[in-house]
């Protein structure tokens, strides 16, 4: 939004001009971009950054994942030795 504007400004002032002077149109074109302009922009992307929010409320419940349990530890030990036992009666 206000990247476009800016783009659309330097490109209007950049015919013909060296490289080395890009900073500073760069710098005029941004300064050149009215107060209202920038709070029109502001304002519509907090509208979105709320829509956004509204749309998606579930990202503001934390999504753990446990990667090893207490529960899956004890599991896999019995498990293991039943396998030992198994394994040593043989």
């Amino acid at each position: 939004m206000i990247w476009a504007s800016m783009k659309r400004k330097v490109a209007e002032v950049n015919i013909g001009k060296p490289a080395n002077q890009m900073p500073e149109m760069v710098q005029e074109a941004f300064n050149s971009i009215p107060v209202k302009e920038w709070c029109n922009h502001c304002a519509h992307v907090r509208k979105l950054e709320e829509e956004y929010r509204s749309k998606d409320g579930y990202l503001d419940t934390p999504f753990i994942v446990e990667l090893c349990s207490e529960s899956e530890e004890s599991s896999d030990d019995d498990s293991q030795d039943e396998s030992d036992e198994e394994f040593n009666s043989i």
